[in-house]
């Protein structure tokens, strides 16, 4: 219970502030364009540092990054609540976004290790994330919010200096090329499907705006599309993970597609259920595959959250390209597209590895 507790602490304190670090940058004097690069930096230093620690869990050990992860996230969290201009505020994003790829891929092996359920676990993420948009609502004051998640984030490290973990020493590469070739099929499908649903994120408290939605239905439909997450993710740890990441697939590219046919934002609640069932079966199939397939598996599923961070990064620059000339529908064209190649992706790569399997095995 102890590490989805921790799952439900860390999502809570990272919702919490993350909804409002648009607002507070253009309170401090940010451009659009601005907001844009707090973002990307914010993305990059994620990016970078789930790599080299996912790794870095394998060869040195898990316990020892989840506690510097969790004691770097509480102090990041806070500094935020020093930012006086748009350049500071970049920093200190940029410094919470490198604290959050230190500890995740360490937790989540240590789960899979200890033969704990991934979906119950993942879904306790999604709990977190629901709850920490409430309470930001709640608060509604920067500094408060921010110390709300620092608070969190140090409730988890004390949490997790009393876990016993497995000391586990493997010896992986500095660029993992066999892992990225093993798990090529997830990887790519994965980053394809992120990247377009990251084009439509970035605009689409705009378009639930525009089809006559009130801050607090935006508010509303966002949750439920995380409990519907935390409901499902509960019951799916029983189905192979190449299923779970062709169903999400194709859920998904639906879901993208009747985002265009919405009338009105009412006609957004049945398709905010569907987009929890499609992200829920992507992300736990995703990870299962990732666990499964590999001894590393700090270092594959570090790698998976490597690529979650990259599509964030590329994802709103489309999305916000691609809205500016052509509108919102055009963002959730360009997802169903992307997300329709990535099912092609992963089946073809799937049905090729077990053809060279079987090959190799006769």
């Amino acid at each position: 219970m102890k590490p989805n507790f921790i799952q439900f602490l860390t999502h809570s304190a990272i919702s919490s502030s993350m909804i409002f670090i648009p607002v507070l940058a253009k309170e401090l004097g940010a451009s659009d364009f601005e907001i844009g690069i707090i973002g990307g930096i914010y993305g990059f230093t994620m990016f970078f540092s789930f790599y080299v620690f996912g790794r870095m869990s394998d060869v040195y050990g898990r316990k020892m990054f989840l506690l510097v992860g969790l004691l770097a996230c509480a102090v990041s969290f806070s500094l935020q609540a020093l930012a006086f201009s748009p350049l500071t505020l970049c920093m200190a994003r940029g410094v919470v976004g490198f604290s959050l790829g230190i500890y995740p891929a360490a937790l989540v092996a240590y789960v899979y290790e200890s033969k704990k359920r991934l979906g119950r676990f993942t879904g306790f993420g999604s709990l977190g994330w629901a709850v920490g948009n409430f309470a930001a609502g709640i608060i509604a004051v920067y500094w408060q919010i921010f110390m709300f998640g620092s608070l969190f984030f140090f409730i988890a490290f004390l949490i997790t200096l009393k876990m016993e973990m497995p000391k586990t020493r493997l010896k992986v590469s500095f660029f993992p090329a066999n892992i990225i070739k093993k798990n090529l099929s997830v990887y790519l499908s994965f980053f394809l499907r992120h990247t377009g649903a990251q084009a439509i994120w970035i605009i689409f408290p705009l378009y639930m705006v525009s089809l006559g939605a009130s801050k607090f239905w935006v508010g509303i439909l966002y949750f439920i599309n995380t409990f519907t997450q935390f409901l499902v993710m509960q019951k799916i740890d029983r189905f192979k993970s190449p299923s779970l990441v062709i169903t999400g697939l194709i859920l998904s590219a639906f879901t993208f597609l009747s985002f265009t046919l919405a009338p009105n934002f009412y006609w957004l609640i049945p398709t905010q259920i569907l987009l929890g069932f499609s992200w829920s079966c992507m992300y736990v199939g995703s990870l299962k595959f990732v666990m499964e397939k590999n001894i590393e598996k700090a270092t594959s599923s570090g790698l998976l959250n490597s690529t979650m961070s990259l599509s964030a990064i590329i994802g709103p620059i489309m999305g916000g390209a691609l809205s500016l000339y052509y509108g919102y529908k055009s963002t959730m064209y360009f997802a169903f597209v992307l997300t329709v190649i990535g099912l092609t992706v992963f089946y073809f790569l799937s049905s090729t590895r077990v053809r060279t399997s079987s090959s190799i095995k006769t």
